[in-house]
């Protein structure tokens, strides 16, 4: 599955208004049976040794249990190994319990996909699946057109069919429906409503959207207030990357003049420690260090501590 890089590289706004879009919200209408989701909570865990490394969406629910939902357009059986790895690592985080449901676009019509990884004969993992080509997409999407386009107000179920619609059974392609969904969700009155909708449908979309369509979606996206906000908040990143490189370039340097006047020895392995370390608090550190420290081995031995710490 292809990345357009929205969600991912812009995670807390999105993540900020795709949390109002769940909240207080369950997801029967897929025939799921929950408490109300609370909050989306990051999916960021230790690096693991899989090709995907980041989990879809995690849900803290009203009951302190966790909703571990993946989107998938393909199926293989090596997926329950990936997802189990996420659920051990998210319940060694979180010490919450971890419920995993995997939801499968229109595209996969095997009503026989495994769902549980037997490793062992006391080790048992299960998944819930879902099949989205049991909702028919175009009957979905003409119900939404009169209801957004004649400017009524939304229900619960309605919100949620318009966040779903690319993954369900359609006569376009999911990549199109991934588009009008978001055309149409740019349709409504209510502005927080359109902000939580569209930043729903991109976050999801984000999982399955085939390359050809990104920068089409990137269009539409780029015309809302979440993509604006995701600009903005990408121009102030630059800058502040841009001041903190040149806090952290000004600090080497006074570090470096210092040590020269300091110690008489070949400061060439001490210069090269430091050059490698790139944390401001880490060369406060140093620097400190630097005006305490006597014995020329003792600051490198020092330094090489500090960069075990940061690593």
């Amino acid at each position: 599955m292809s990345n357009i890089h929205i969600s991912h590289n812009n995670n807390d706004i999105i993540l900020k208004y795709m949390a109002e879009a769940f909240k207080d919200t369950t997801l029967e209408f897929l025939g799921i049976k929950l408490p109300k989701i609370k909050s989306v909570i990051p999916t960021d865990l230790p690096i693991i040794d899989v090709k995907e490394e980041v989990m879809d969406f995690v849900f803290l629910l009203e009951d302190d249990s966790l909703l571990h939902l993946e989107f998938q357009t393909t199926y293989k059986k090596d997926d329950l190994i990936r997802f189990n790895l996420y659920d051990l690592r998210l319940y060694k985080k979180e010490r919450k319990p971890v419920r995993t449901i995997v939801i499968y676009s229109a595209d996969i019509n095997d009503d026989n996909i495994i769902t549980e990884l037997r490793i062992g004969p006391n080790n048992l993992y299960k998944v819930e699946k879902i099949l989205m080509k049991r909702f028919d997409g175009d009957r979905t999407l003409e119900h939404l057109k009169s209801v957004i386009l004649s400017e009524k107000e939304l229900t619960e179920l309605d919100k949620l069919n318009l966040i779903f619609l690319p993954l369900m059974k359609s006569k376009k392609d999911k990549n199109e429906l991934a588009i009008t969904a978001v055309e149409l969700a740019k349709e409504i009155n209510d502005k927080d409503l359109k902000m939580f909708c569209i930043s729903a449908i991109i976050a999801i979309s984000d999982k399955f959207i085939d390359k050809e369509y990104i920068n089409k979606l990137k269009e539409v996206f780029e015309m809302t207030k979440v993509g604006y906000l995701l600009k903005q908040e990408g121009i102030q990143q630059g800058i502040q990357q841009g001041i903190n490189e040149g806090i952290i370039k000004a600090k080497k340097q006074d570090i470096e003049k210092f040590l020269n006047k300091k110690f008489k020895e070949d400061l060439h392995e001490i210069i090269f420690l430091i050059s490698k370390i790139n944390n401001i608090e880490a060369l406060d550190k140093i620097f400190d260090l630097a005006i305490d420290c006597i014995n020329y081995e003792d600051f490198k031995n020092e330094i090489i501590k500090i960069q075990r710490e940061i690593m």
